[in-house]
């Protein structure tokens, strides 16, 4: 239901000439999510929601009439926990707006700059799209990339490669 609601507000935010303006304003709004003292503030029976709204306001510079309205409307609908969901979902439609794809390329190590440049590369051409990749540790054998956007995934590790490998020189016998 969460996702729904958030993509309603994305979709909202989208179409707004000032989308720049909200989007790095609710990014930076976002950012702060991660503090377990912020979520527990917002999310406290006690405070009234003109102090939320000062709250968030004051995380900001150079806040506007509109964004303003913006965050009232949030707070009275007991919603300012999607903000986060928001940022998510205007990621993902800005991405598709531009024809850019995240991925995460998972390995036991943390690939180079290059290494990760060649797989955007050879991906973007693949999907006539521009591909961007994050590199995260895993503690798998392989290497796993992962494209959510496209809907496509692809992993390669020794330890299948091997039992591949030995199950078609057992057919062969």
């Amino acid at each position: 239901m969460n996702s729904v609601i958030a993509k309603t507000y994305a979709k909202a935010i989208l179409e707004r000439d000032d989308f720049d303006f909200f989007y790095n304003h609710l990014i930076q709004l976002s950012s702060a999510y991660n503090s377990e003292k912020f979520v527990s503030i917002l999310n406290s029976y006690e405070i009234k929601q003109e102090k939320k709204l000062e709250f968030l306001l004051s995380l900001l510079d150079n806040t506007s009439e509109p964004f303003k309205n913006f965050l009232t409307l949030i707070i009275t609908n007991s919603r300012e926990m999607l903000i986060p969901d928001i940022v998510k979902e205007l990621n993902e439609q800005k991405a598709l707006k531009e024809n850019m794809f995240l991925g995460q390329v998972y390995s036991k190590e943390v690939l180079n700059q290059e290494e990760i440049k060649n797989l955007e590369v050879k991906l973007s051409q693949k999907f006539n799209a521009n591909i961007r990749l994050d590199s995260k540790i895993s503690d798998n054998d392989g290497v796993k990339v992962s494209l959510d956007g496209l809907g496509y995934e692809i992993s390669f590790s020794m330890k299948n490669l091997k039992a591949k490998m030995n199950e078609y020189i057992l057919k062969a016998i």
